[in-house]
């Protein structure tokens, strides 16, 4: 009777002393600093985690685990068997936020450009954790305090309960401590490292295993907070603080980056998700400007200096570029929309003076010297380029301002510029008048006269005959335009004539007019039946004559389909230099 009285007067010790374990942890100082970050009263404080623990402690009642006292054992399991507590010391981020933030709306983010490449803070610059960015690793408490006496062991996660450590170190997937650290090996009896998932909680580990309770942890994407057992939980649509730096998570407790949107204003984070203040920045040309609370404003019509540069917004928010009128007074800004100030500056073909106000002069009719080249300037103040008659002389330009010692055509016209710009017409030496009339009176005399079509080269210049290219010859040294006796050449002589520029010039299919000269065929290929030419006559009716080998002569015909087009030929146009015209041949038919 003694002995049975004795046992229980011993488990009855044995239970009071698991009792007095377990209010030792329930008194234990959880380790969150105050870190609220007010920003103004429409932003909810961050939470005072402390606080929030140790409601959830007492809430929960939690029980310590001394596993590791083998007299304890069986009392344990007894007590562990006895209550479903299992889980109830986890602290949920839905009850680290009050009904404000609950309430709050939902936040969209405003892609202002592509994030890419988080580097994160230089602590974290080593980490092999692909996930992980930051965490916290100021001195908080940790999650083993030792006693006067004896160290507290691990409160642990439930699971673990009821084994021997050396159990607990054989298993594959289990939690066992050392050193008054707590570990987890995975399936494969590796241990758990970085952002880790295990029975359905997420749990953050150091580089060396080591699980991480009472603390903030920045991923590259997410917040999280781990309480006394470890456990994370993310806080959405909340302000919170870390190391002095305020981040912002959205309706799924991700971090917002860039140009974000929260109620109806907009903020500015960085890249790593970190609220700038008082910044004023230049964003897909647009002026952000964030002042002490994050908030961004983008100012319309708004004068800005940024790194000592000034820039000008317009009526849309987008910073102005080019010549801009802005109250009476013209201003100048370069492509990146800084404003020109003592200097001059070339803008849409315009060239401006600028004084140290930014105020800007367009000269007019005037030489200027600009980066040390020349340059004229047309009534309209634009800068000239081509051949200009100024002065009662010519002179060459480019955009790279007067230009000496060149040959130029300009129009048909060939030009020789002299060392000093100036430019003189070179004449094709052929005397008397050159007109397009002559030419097309030519070809009409002769469909008059019956001229059928013959390439021999006997017949192709006598006064019975001619073929497409003999009779273009023959017109132009009747019009004026190649001198008496001149060679009777061939459609590859056309084409050469053309690259000369000094007779003709080719112009483009939507420029021909009364006169013009088409050519079809392949340079270097036209000879014979390779090519045809002859004159374009009416550009409205959009006929051509020629010498028809279908029609045995000259003809008056469509210019589709008749010029050689049909056969697939290449066909150019070409334009006669100096040619004078009253166009009285047009509407022959």
């Amino acid at each position: 009777m003694k002995e049975v009285e004795m046992k229980k007067v011993n488990k009855t010790i044995l239970f009071a002393s698991t009792l007095f374990i377990s209010s030792i942890f329930a008194g234990a100082n959880h380790s969150y600093a105050q870190e609220d970050y007010k920003l103004d009263d429409s932003l909810t404080q961050a939470q005072n985690k402390e606080s929030s623990d140790s409601d959830s402690t007492k809430e929960n009642n939690q029980e310590p685990v001394n596993y590791d006292y083998e007299g304890l054992e069986k009392a344990l399991n007894e007590i562990e068997s006895d209550k479903a507590s299992d889980g109830k010391g986890e602290i949920e981020s839905t009850k680290a936020i009050n009904k404000e933030e609950q309430n709050l709306p939902t936040q969209e983010e405003i892609s202002i450009k592509e994030i890419s490449g988080d580097k994160g803070p230089k602590d974290a610059k080593n980490t092999n954790y692909q996930d992980i960015v930051y965490y916290d690793n100021s001195k908080l408490d940790e999650i083993y305090k030792e006693a006067k006496t004896k160290p507290q062991k691990a409160n642990l996660p439930s699971s673990s309960r009821g084994a021997s450590k050396e159990e607990r170190q054989a298993s594959k997937t289990n939690w066992y401590e050392e050193n008054s650290k707590v570990y987890h090996k995975d399936d494969k009896g590796s241990l758990s490292k970085g952002l880790s998932e295990i029975e359905g909680k997420k749990y953050y580990f150091d580089k060396d295993g080591v699980l991480q309770t009472n603390k903030k942890i920045i991923t590259n994407n997410s917040y999280y907070e781990a309480n006394d057992r470890g456990i994370l939980s993310q806080k959405p649509n909340s302000w919170v603080n870390v190391n002095k730096k305020v981040y912002r998570t959205d309706n799924k407790g991700n971090i917002l980056k860039g140009i974000s949107k929260i109620g109806k204003d907009l903020y500015n984070f960085s890249d790593e998700g970190v609220l700038q203040a008082n910044i004023k920045e230049i964003k897909d040309d647009m002026i952000y400007m964030t002042d002490k609370l994050g908030k961004i404003s983008n100012p319309k019509n708004f004068w800005a200096n940024i790194g000592g540069k000034t820039y000008r917004t317009g009526k849309d928010g987008k910073i102005l570029t080019g010549a801009n009128n802005i109250e009476g007074k013209t201003y100048v800004f370069d492509k990146d929309g800084v404003m020109a100030k003592n200097k001059g500056i070339m803008s849409q073909g315009r060239f401006y003076n600028t004084d140290s106000r930014g105020v800007a002069n367009n000269p007019k009719n005037a030489w200027i010297n600009f980066n040390g080249k020349k340059y004229h300037t047309n009534p309209n103040g634009y800068v000239q380029e081509g051949v200009w008659k100024i002065d009662g002389k010519l002179y060459y330009f480019t955009s790279n301002g007067l230009q000496g010692n060149a040959e130029v055509v300009q129009q048909g016209v060939v030009y020789k510029v002299d060392a000093n710009g100036i430019a003189k017409p070179v004449d094709n030496n052929i005397d008397g008048e050159k007109n397009l009339d002559k030419v097309i009176e030519w070809m009409l005399t002769a469909r008059k006269a019956g001229l059928r079509y013959d390439m021999h080269w006997k017949n192709r210049v006598s006064d019975k005959a001619a073929d497409c290219s003999s009779a273009v010859y023959r017109s132009l040294i009747y019009g004026g335009f190649l001198k008496q006796g001149s060679y009777i050449g061939n459609t590859e002589t056309l084409f050469k004539m053309g690259r000369e520029r000094k007779i003709m010039y080719e112009v483009k299919e939507s420029e021909i007019r009364y006169g013009d000269i088409f050519v079809a065929g392949t340079p270097g290929e036209s000879s014979g039946a390779g090519g045809h030419t002859g004159f374009i006559l009416n550009r409205a009716n959009d006929t051509i004559i020629h010498m028809s080998y279908g029609q045995d002569g000259v003809a008056i015909t469509p210019r589709k389909g008749y010029m050689g087009d049909s056969s697939g030929l290449p066909v150019r146009y070409y334009r006669l230099i100096g040619a004078g015209s009253n166009n009285i041949y047009e509407n022959e038919k």
